[in-house]
């Protein structure tokens, strides 16, 4: 699978639910505990993801945090 890099435009610690927006192409994708393995993300960090598609939507999966 592809690996995208982009950063956590939003995310909602209590609900687990955010957006990601990747760096390479303009299309926000959806992330979730199921999707991001249960790591809690925090706005604006970047990360490197796969894509995985699911009836509701486009998913952030396999994510993985980018130190700068």
């Amino acid at each position: 699978m592809q690996v995208f890099k982009g950063w956590v435009q939003a995310y909602d610690p209590q609900t687990g639910k955010g957006l990601i927006a990747p760096e390479e192409w303009g299309e926000v994708v959806a992330v979730d505990l199921l999707s991001s393995g249960g790591r809690l993300l925090s706005q604006g960090q970047r990360v490197a993801f796969q894509k995985i598609h699911r009836p509701d939507g486009v998913y952030a999966c396999e994510i993985k945090l980018i130190c700068v």
